[in-house]
């Protein structure tokens, strides 16, 4: 095929990739100016068995009919043409230059939170714009999933095995004998035949839970009940385990219904971290303005009233670094009550009341001092004044002395 035309304009360039229905090139438009590259799915079933061919073509034409319906969207590729040559069908598509996911995942690096999540903003976005529309895609994986490079965004593609939903009702493409799915990431109503958006969302949810702990699908335990065992290998947050875990339910009913709801719990999940990042920071300004002070009783109002928000936060102690953590206790002036519904759920240790703080200590030595200083200066008054007495007496004695001496001579 390289180097051949097809639809009199799409020069083919080089393979990409085989799959079950066709095989997929890389191809430029020879009719435009910058001759732009494109993506050419050619119809190549691996079997020409007629009822599988059949199965193949209305696969290709639903897939062009939906993204000729979808309209424009940055996250999806747009339709370019489609069209049959020589007893062949071919789809052309906008090219999406990037890496799959599956590359990214294959490398064996742990995803962390953040990453995580914004993975899960990608595709929720696109997911509730498709099943807004009335289209369930049914194989969303790693490599439907491509990482553009121009922005960072992921990109969904490959909607050749999507199934319309009409006014609530879902309708049969046809009486398939071929799987639409991928194992690991299809879920059991979707096995079955009876996908739902909530489908998707469980796909989803499970690439998630890949990249957190590097464990593809089908290597996850599960218990007695078909629920997936996973939240022990991954390091993160207890909010978002619970939005993994309510996405990658074993029976769609305890799922979330729609991509907007993860949404919503996402939004709160980050609502929660940045209130988190902000009483961390006030805890650390508190901490520094106290070692400024270098002393408790001088601490500032700006920096007791960090103390109060940080005291009536849900933040927990556990996630402050433990310097920080240590000096904020001390720093909590004790008179400060803090509301017990405004306390974490996790249990706190009850604690001896502490020792007065040192301004008071200070304030009782200089009570001491003055005692003492006015002590001294009784006795020095009380010293003074007998001297002053005796001073008085003494020239009175000595007179009487001296008349009683005269006598003396006198009688003599």
């Amino acid at each position: 095929m390289k180097g051949k035309i097809i639809g009199s304009r799409y020069k083919i360039l080089e393979y990409l990739a085989e799959g079950g229905f066709g095989k997929t090139y890389l191809a430029e438009d020879t009719q435009l100016p910058g001759r732009d590259t494109c993506v050419v799915k050619q119809l190549h079933p691996s079997s020409q068995d007629p009822k599988f061919l059949a199965i193949a073509r209305r696969l290709f034409q639903t897939e062009a009919s939906t993204l000729h319906n979808l309209g424009h969207h940055q996250q999806i590729p747009k339709l370019l043409a489609y069209f049959e040559e020589d007893e062949k069908f071919y789809l052309v598509q906008q090219y999406i230059q990037g890496e799959t996911l599956g590359k990214e995942l294959d490398s064996g690096l742990i995803w962390s939170e953040s990453q995580a999540i914004d993975l899960l903003r990608d595709g929720l976005n696109i997911l509730k714009f498709v099943h807004g529309r009335g289209v369930i895609h049914r194989d969303v994986k790693p490599d439907n999933l491509i990482r553009c490079d121009l922005d960072g965004k992921v990109v969904l593609v490959d909607f050749g095995t999507v199934k319309e939903v009409l006014q609530g009702q879902q309708t049969n493409i046809g009486q398939l004998t071929v799987a639409v799915g991928t194992q690991g990431y299809m879920p059991t109503e979707q096995a079955r035949g009876k996908p739902r958006p909530s489908s998707d969302l469980y796909a989803l949810g499970m690439i998630a839970i890949q990249a957190l702990t590097g464990i593809a699908p089908l290597d996850l335990p599960e218990d007695d009940d078909g629920e997936i065992i996973w939240e022990s290998s991954a390091n993160i947050s207890r909010e978002l385990a619970e939005i993994l875990t309510t996405m990658t339910r074993y029976h769609f009913k305890d799922r979330y219904k729609l991509a907007h709801d993860v949404l919503q719990g996402l939004n709160k999940l980050s609502s929660a971290r940045l209130t988190k990042a902000q009483s961390i920071t006030s805890i650390q300004s508190c901490v520094l303005d106290r070692d400024l002070n270098n002393d408790l009783g001088d601490v500032s109002m700006s920096s007791t009233a960090k103390i109060k928000l940080v005291a009536t936060s849900t933040i927990d102690r556990h996630d402050l670094p433990k310097t920080v953590s240590e000096n904020c206790d001390q720093a909590v002036l004790p008179q400060e009550k803090i509301d017990s519904t405004t306390k974490h759920s996790r249990p706190q240790k009850t604690t001896p009341d502490k020792p007065k703080s040192k301004h008071i200590d200070r304030n009782i030595i200089s009570l001491i001092v003055v005692f003492v200083f006015l002590a001294l200066g009784g006795i020095g008054f009380f010293m003074i004044n007998r001297t002053n007495s005796d001073s008085e007496i003494e020239p009175d004695l000595s007179k009487e002395r001296m008349e009683q001496g005269e006598g003396f001579r006198k009688d003599l």
